[in-house]
């Protein structure tokens, strides 16, 4: 809760405020100041009542503003701007390290006998400046405390030293009155829009998203993906392959683990985020592209900043420089709330600086401090001098130095401090959105012309570059000027052989490529068009008929499964519907004068079309090959499958016999994962629906399955295929047992001493089997495992 004005008088002692009524020549009606003593430790709320008028009058206090210099109109300025209150040293010290080259702050004070924080790359002990009783800075607070402008928090401690002394170490607070008296005086200024000014798109944000494509081609281009290790990371022979096109220049003996070079590792988990990576069977592999490379360049760039900023896939807590966390968190663990919320408050401070503009990074840090003295470390956690321990923070971590223990003052600058530097030095600079520059000395950065245009909640929108134009040449070779649109890489991607990617984009086309296309759904006429857009022209006649006939050799034999074609009886029909703009593009291929290929889910909007030209279509289907489930004898043809234990039908070739797989489908459901059949209970029982019987699903498996159906799962076939009559659990008898004739029994039980001790007659249809008194256990989980109940 902010305190009030009136209650920061009661703080103060009265011949302070004697000496704030001589300073700004108050009226001498002030007598209840006048009669007390300067034992007198505070004021009454009478006298406060009587006092503050005088001491807060708006005119006396603007009277008081005009009579500032510029030191103390920055540090007042200061204070209103992060809310009216901040520690004394922590101000000190900011206004301290905002000074030298490369700041945007007029106001500094001269570093003599001061120390500044250490730089980004190696982070040190935090040493605050040795406060002065004639320093700059101690003087201009003397003076705003003698203005009344200025009060000290009642947590201050004086020890009987004068009140208006600078030197002290703690809080400061603008009274209420104040901050409206100095916003009125000073408004604050809004940051240029440069509205009419023309923006282009940085170079930063172009890298980004040409490192994105690069990541996802190389991926794309595998055929078995990037494999990755159990705790999720890329295992170091896929770790290589990733350097070595996008990092080449590094050196791998020091690369053991992807998290030592968290950009690629942060490239990999955004492509995820964006859908454009995922994991199969542990391994990564590609995700269609084409519509994320075709969004305009900015709106990219926007998705990928909002990812970063709203989603805990990457943890900055991972790599705080000179503190060691334990336990920590580990590699691939999401952020906490509390981390994404401080980089919302990282963003919005950032806001507030000049863009283009060099500024130390250590001045940022001892600014950010002002506003957030609670970036990481909510206050509900638990005292402030013990945040850093476990069980006083959200994230229950242990926070140290690697030689020796952090205090609360010091621990701001290393973590939360340690935290800003890897923002900007890490993802903000991957981003493209801000550039570090460390000279050894000192470290600094600037925020990037497109911060604004990607981080504002109401972006502007750009005018897209035009990108450099395609040149075919009659040697098949594929030339795209700089710049080049990762949408048009990708398009080549799927058709062409890339040679180089550089200043230039080196593609060939090759009669494998064309054919590797083909066989994925493009036509040659897709192709011819893709280039013939590219190059703004028409393409070599012998490349297009190289096209055409490439694509003739590919299609010589195909296999369409639910395939719909349109049957006319008329030709002039077919040339009506192709030739009508609502029509045509509901069909495909033209096979004959009078048979057509209809597009995949046109044929209720085709059936129509033909009721509105008075035609009635009967819909026939073809007549499907006979079952080679239900055939008997079974076909002569090689196993092509591996039962193994858990359903999977492991594939014996590249190829399968599409008869045979056409037949596994109706029992059996894909296996996501391996994209493998599997036969599973549900499986079963949509077979059992569809009347097929158990015997033939056996026959048929036995036939061509590799080695047969294993007798574990021959078992739960038959539990899930209904073939085991009458009761299907396994009960454990206890011991001991009576083997004896039916007729010795009927006279036991009988008599009046025996039939008392006897228990219940097991049925006549069960079976009993001896099991050793050791093996009994493994033989009940076995059971239990194929899919018995064991009572």
């Amino acid at each position: 809760m902010e305190q009030s004005d009136l209650d920061l008088l009661q703080t103060v002692p009265p011949y302070h405020l004697q000496g704030v009524a001589r300073t700004r020549r108050l009226p001498l009606a002030m007598k209840g100041l006048a009669s007390l003593s300067a034992s007198t430790s505070t004021l009454t709320a009478n006298e406060v009542v009587e006092v503050a008028p005088h001491i807060f009058n708006t005119a006396s206090i603007q009277e008081a503003l005009r009579s500032l210099d510029d030191l103390e109109t920055t540090i007042l300025r200061e204070l209103v701007a992060c809310g009216g209150r901040a520690n004394s040293r922590d101000l000190a010290l900011y206004l301290t390290s905002s000074d030298g080259p490369g700041t945007d702050r007029e106001a500094s004070i001269p570093p003599s006998g001061m120390s500044t924080i250490a730089s980004l790359g190696e982070p040190a002990k935090m040493l605050y400046p040795t406060p002065h009783p004639h320093g700059p800075f101690e003087l201009a607070l003397r003076r705003l405390l003698l203005l009344g402008l200025i009060f000290w928090g009642k947590q201050t401690s004086f020890a009987g030293r004068d009140y208006a002394s600078g030197v002290y170490d703690g809080v400061l607070i603008v009274p209420v009155t104040v901050r409206e008296a100095v916003r009125e005086a000073w408004p604050a200024t809004e940051p240029l829009q440069d509205e009419g000014e023309e923006i282009a798109v940085g170079e930063g944000i172009r890298a980004l998203q040409r490192t994105l494509y690069l990541y996802w081609s190389l991926v794309a281009s595998m055929r078995d993906g990037l494999s990755l290790l159990n705790s999720n990371l890329l295992s170091r022979p896929a770790l290589r392959q990733v350097i070595d096109q996008l990092q080449p220049k590094s050196s791998l003996e020091q690369i053991r683990s992807e998290t030592d070079v968290p950009r690629l590792l942060f490239i990999r988990l955004l492509l995820m985020e964006l859908g454009l990576l995922r994991v199969q069977q542990g391994t990564v592999r590609a995700a269609p592209a084409e519509a994320y490379f075709a969004l305009p360049l900015l709106e990219r760039a926007r998705r990928c900043y909002r990812l970063w900023l709203e989603t805990p896939f990457w943890n900055e807590m991972a790599t705080l420089p000179e503190v060691v966390v334990r336990p920590g968190p580990a590699p691939l663990e999401p952020a906490h709330e509390e981390i994404i919320q401080a980089r919302h408050t990282i963003i919005e401070r950032l806001q507030h600086e000049p863009v283009d503009s060099w500024l130390d990074v250590s001045a940022f840090i001892a600014h950010t401090k002002l506003y957030a003295p609670s970036l990481l470390f909510p206050r509900k956690y638990g005292p402030r001098a013990e945040r850093y321990s476990v069980g006083s923070n959200p994230y229950d971590w242990d926070f140290r130095l690697r030689h020796g223990w952090l205090t609360p003052r010091e621990g701001w600058y290393m973590v939360e401090g340690g935290f800003i530097r890897t923002l900007l030095s890490g993802p903000l600079s991957w981003l493209g959105l801000v550039d570090i520059n460390n000279d050894g000395r000192r470290t600094t950065f600037r925020l990037l012309p497109d911060t604004r245009l990607i981080t504002s909640d109401t972006p502007r929108e750009v005018a897209e570059m035009p990108w450099g134009r395609l040149i075919v040449q009659p040697n098949f070779d594929l030339m795209a000027m700089a710049p080049v649109s990762e949408t048009l890489l990708a398009q080549l991607d799927r058709f062409a052989e890339r040679l180089r990617l550089e200043h230039i984009a080196h593609y060939r086309l090759t009669k494998q490529s064309v054919t590797r296309a083909i066989q994925t759904g493009l036509h040659a006429a897709t192709i011819q068009q893709t280039l013939e857009q590219a190059a703004g022209s028409d393409i070599p006649q012998n490349v297009q008929y190289s096209l055409v006939e490439w694509e003739r050799q590919a299609r010589r034999v195909e296999l369409w499964p639910r395939a719909t074609l349109l049957e006319v009886d008329q030709p002039a029909l077919l040339d009506s519907l192709y030739d009508d703009e609502k029509t045509r593009s509901l069909l495909g291929r033209r096979l004959s004068p009078v048979l057509a290929e209809v597009m995949a889910r046109s044929l209720p909007v085709l059936q129509q079309a033909l009721w509105q030209r008075d035609y009635l279509p009967t819909l026939t289907p073809a007549p499907a090959h006979d079952s080679l489930l239900a055939s008997s004898p079974l076909a002569t043809r090689e196993p092509q499958w591996h039962l193994r234990d858990d359903g999977l039908l492991q594939p014996l070739y590249p190829v399968l016999d599409l008869y045979l797989a056409t037949e596994v489908e109706r029992i059996s459901t894909l296996h996501e994962e391996t994209g493998w059949r599997q036969i599973t209970p549900a499986s079963m029982q949509a077979a059992r629906e569809a009347g097929i019987p158990l015997d033939t699903i056996t026959r048929f498996l036995q036939h061509y399955c590799e080695g047969g159906v294993p007798a574990s799962f021959l078992i739960r076939l038959k539990l899930w295929g209904g073939g085991y009559t009458g009761q299907q659990s396994i009960s454990v008898e206890p011991a001991p047992l009576l083997r004896l004739s039916a007729q010795v029994l009927q006279d036991i039980q009988s008599d009046e001493a025996l039939r008392p001790l006897l228990g219940t007659e097991l049925p006549p249809h069960s079976r009993l089997v001896r099991i050793p008194p050791e093996h009994l256990e493994q033989v009940v989980e076995l059971l239990k495992e194929r899919g018995f109940e064991v009572e």
